[in-house]
C-alpha cells in the first residue's frame, strides 16, 4: 500500500506543475498578444511615416520658373544616388528641421540627379557629388561650389548662406 501511496503521490506531484505551468501559460497570453498587437503598430507608424525632408523641385526648368515667380534664389543641389556622401547629406542634413526652415525661407531648392537629368549635370560641368550652386533667377552670375558633404545641419546652413551672400542679387 505505501507503493500505491508513493505512486500516487508522484503522479499527483508532477501533475500539479503542469497545472501551474498551463495557468501561468493562459495569464500571460493576452499580454504577449497585446506586445506583439503594439510592436506591429508602431512598426506600421514607422513605415508609413513620412519622413520630412526639403521640399525639392527636382524638374529643373519648373524650378527655374518658380524662382522666376517668387524671385528667390536658386539652390542648386547636384547629387548622385550612387555616393555615399549624398546619402549622408539625405539622412543628416536634408531633414533636420533647421535646414528645411532655412533652406525653403530662403531659396527655391532644385535637386538635379544625374541620372535623371544628365544633360544639366553637363551644363554646370559637375563630377563630384554633392556639388552645391546658388544662383539668382535673374543672373547669369552662379555663386563658386561647395563640393562635398556638409554633414552638420548647422554648417550646411552657414555655408550655403555664405554662397549667397557671394553673389549680387539683380536690380540692387
Amino acid at each position: 500500500m505505501s507503493d500505491n501511496q508513493d505512486n500516487h503521490h508522484d503522479t499527483s506531484a508532477s501533475e500539479v506543475p503542469e497545472d501551474v505551468s498551463s495557468a501561468r501559460r493562459k495569464q500571460w497570453l493576452p499580454l504577449f498578444v497585446l506586445f506583439l498587437a503594439f510592436v506591429g503598430i508602431v512598426t506600421l507608424v514607422f513605415l508609413t511615416q513620412k519622413k520630412e525632408t526639403i521640399d525639392w523641385i527636382e524638374d529643373y526648368q519648373a524650378g527655374i520658373k518658380l524662382s522666376e515667380q517668387q524671385n528667390k534664389p536658386i539652390l542648386l543641389v547636384f547629387l548622385n544616388q550612387n555616393v555615399s556622401f549624398c546619402w549622408a547629406m539625405e539622412q543628416h542634413v536634408y531633414n533636420h528641421p533647421d535646414a528645411i526652415k532655412y533652406v525653403e525661407a530662403n531659396f527655391i531648392p532644385i535637386l538635379i540627379d544625374i541620372d535623371k537629368q544628365p544633360e544639366i549635370i553637363k551644363k554646370y560641368n559637375v563630377s563630384y557629388y554633392p556639388t552645391f550652386y546658388v544662383k539668382y533667377p535673374d543672373s547669369n552670375e552662379l555663386s563658386a561650389p561647395i563640393i562635398g558633404c556638409i554633414p552638420k545641419p548647422k554648417l550646411f546652413i552657414e555655408r550655403i548662406s555664405k554662397l549667397l551672400d557671394t553673389i549680387k542679387q539683380p536690380n540692387k
